[in-house]
């Protein structure tokens, strides 16, 4: 039998499909969480590259251009190119924020323009592995937030940027699917059960934030919001991708850089103030979530 006939027909069999991108992000510029005190003050800026703003715990006032606003947990803002914008923490209050800037060009992202998104569980997990992927890859030369140089680490993990990258487009995705689904601009929580859900989250969440100093199980966080500790590590990983105790760990280690960052306190006191038993459990707790030594990162922010 011909030797070409055979080939055609077994290439009939297959029909290769182009992978066509919607999204395409090229460029990493910022991938950080930050607790933003009800004192911080940012004078705003304007850059030529695609920034989103995600409100995790508390509420920011937003300013784009001329337009002012609140941005609740749970809700993301888009900023496009070019497009003077600045946040702070609501009146009297705390926030903790996601800030992730980055450069794309694909089309799609105009369908995102000057918009606030209310995300579902699958897009909060896409920023909880980006934050995570990129403080493991980067080194952040910070001052005070948000401003931050991002410096690539020797030991980054295999394939951080890729990790990253495909986080971010699946996000957009996601967003856009539910845009389209009529949810993005529709509340956070559409019945009595999420809404309770929610709650007890944010009560969760905000415990851990007064609390940070003090030794915290998941029994008495549970007792204190009046819920079962099975019911809670439930519900807190289904709305947030982690347990109670890995999300209490990540606040002491962003609340520990902060304070490395103020160049006020040794690290005994800085241990003592997020909660941990001695400087040296602190020191192994934060090389494992950040790659450094405290040491290290306080050499990295002099610099």
């Amino acid at each position: 039998m011909n030797a070409d006939l055979i080939l055609g027909e077994v290439l009939a069999m297959f029909s290769m499909q182009a992978l066509t991108p919607l999204f395409s992000v090229t460029k990493l510029v910022n991938a950080a969480y930050y607790q933003l005190g009800p004192d911080f003050q940012w004078p705003g800026e304007r850059h030529d590259f695609w920034e989103v703003v995600y409100v995790d715990r508390g509420e920011a006032v937003i300013t784009a251009d001329e337009e002012e606003f609140t941005l609740k947990a749970w809700e993301m803002v888009f900023h496009c190119p070019n497009e003077w914008h600045n946040l702070r923490a609501a009146e009297g209050k705390t926030a903790g924020v996601i800030v992730i800037a980055f450069v794309c060009d694909s089309p799609g992202m105009e369908a995102f323009r000057r918009r606030v998104i209310a995300l579902g569980p699958q897009e909060r997990q896409c920023l909880t592995t980006i934050v995570r992927e990129a403080e493991r890859a980067y080194v952040y030369f910070e001052n005070r937030a948000p401003h931050v140089k991002l410096v690539r680490r020797e030991d980054a993990p295999l394939g951080a940027e890729q990790v990253i990258r495909a986080n971010l487009e699946q996000l957009f995705i996601y967003a856009c699917r539910g845009s389209a689904a009529g949810r993005a601009e529709a509340p956070r929580m559409n019945s009595n059960a999420l809404n309770h859900h929610s709650e007890m989250v944010e009560r969760t969440k905000g415990f851990l934030y007064a609390h940070i100093h003090e030794k915290i199980t998941l029994a008495r966080v549970a007792a204190e919001i009046s819920v079962s500790p099975s019911h809670l590590k439930r519900v807190f990983r289904e709305q947030t991708g982690q347990s109670v105790i890995a999300y209490l760990t990540d606040m002491r280690v962003r609340r520990a850089k902060q304070m490395i960052c103020d160049h006020q306190y040794n690290f005994s006191q800085i241990a003592e103030a997020v909660g941990f038993d001695s400087v040296y459990y602190f020191s192994a707790r934060f090389k494992k979530y950040t790659g450094m030594t405290p040491t290290d990162y306080a050499r990295s922010v002099r610099r």
